[in-house]
């Protein structure tokens, strides 16, 4: 009882700081103009999507700061020192720079049409995906040496970290990262996921006895209920790269703690259904100079079928929780 009025208490504080400053952040985008900007390409390679989400322009991004900038100084100040605290923080910081480069970017695709076929094309991703491989290897390197774990854990088969598992499973944690990251395309999709990760991780932690990751994810818990407040559809906000890289290393970075990657991988099935559907459509279009499919990630698929993003955005909820609850299922059974 005293550990869930802890974790409750924590949550109702991150809700409190992240409000008392959300309102400013998403005028101060307005402002400075920091907005989606949805424009038909000379080759008409986003026609789908254009015609799917083109009324959304001019709403702003980079909310995800509301969560990041809280997270960051909740833990700072309330969470003891640790090598688990330092390990975190220089990270959560780290990929929420990353998300932040990446959604500053936005003001280049105003510039030119060539730009925006640029970040839309093979080469592009691949860039991206090389750079987020580096600092995903940095990450898993100084996880795994600064809080000594030697071994994890992959449905009942054990796998001794060595440098060769690291820069293997390094490339497996920018893709999952990745996975969560493409999912952010409709108002209040991958936050009403990430919740459901943060729910299920606060039980893993209670139940396995990690009490130490608890305020972590309160502080994470509270702050995206107050941006799902303002993203919920029709949104006033979007969250972008400064929430979705540093809650998906988060995620991750929880997963091997508790040892449960193998459990994370059944939880976030919607994940890597979206990674799946998008890197097949990126390989088709690169190899075969076609789609795959109408449109890709798999959730505007929906969309352009005529779902309204309301009925696709719960029914993905819905799916996650189901996930949720057959891994947390199967985590009992299992450990």
């Amino acid at each position: 009882m005293e550990q869930l009025t802890l974790i409750a208490g924590l949550v109702l504080l991150a809700m409190a700081v992240t409000f008392a400053y959300a309102p400013f952040l998403i005028k101060l985008l307005y402002k400075f103009q920091i907005v989606v900007r949805h424009q038909l390409m000379d080759n008409k390679m986003n026609e789908e999507f254009v015609k799917i989400q083109g009324h959304k322009t001019g709403t702003p991004t980079l909310g995800g700061l509301m969560i990041a900038v809280s997270v960051f100084f909740l833990v700072m100040f309330w969470v003891p020192a640790s090598d688990l605290k330092n390990v975190f923080l220089i990270f959560w910081t780290l990929f929420t720079l990353y998300g932040l480069i990446e959604g500053l970017i936005i003001y280049a695709r105003k510039l030119s049409d060539k730009f925006r076929a640029l970040e839309s094309s093979f080469e592009w991703r691949l860039g991206k995906l090389a750079i987020l491989y580096l600092l995903g290897l940095w990450a898993v390197y100084s996880i795994v040496t600064m809080l000594a774990i030697s071994e994890i854990t992959l449905f009942g088969l054990t796998i001794l970290i060595n440098p060769l598992t690291i820069i293997i499973g390094s490339f497996f944690f920018i893709l999952a990262m990745y996975a969560m990251e493409i999912t952010d395309g409709a108002d209040g999709l991958v936050t009403g996921q990430f919740l459901i990760a943060f729910i299920s991780y606060t039980v893993i932690s209670l139940v396995s006895g990690n009490l130490n990751l608890l305020p972590y994810l309160a502080f994470m818990i509270g702050s995206s209920l107050v941006y799902l407040y303002f993203n919920i559809n029709p949104a006033r906000v979007f969250m972008g790269g400064t929430g979705t890289f540093p809650i998906a290393f988060a995620i991750l970075f929880f997963s091997i703690l508790t040892n449960t990657v193998d459990i994370l991988l059944i939880m976030g099935l919607i994940f890597w259904t979206e990674l799946a559907t998008s890197a097949l459509q990126i390989l088709w279009i690169k190899f075969l100079k076609k789609r795959l499919f109408k449109i890709a990630p798999f959730h505007h698929y929906f969309e352009s079928i005529g779902w309204p993003e309301t009925k696709m955005v719960q029914r993905f909820w819905l799916f996650s929780a189901i996930f949720a609850i057959l891994s947390l299922f199967i985590f009992g059974l299992t450990r």
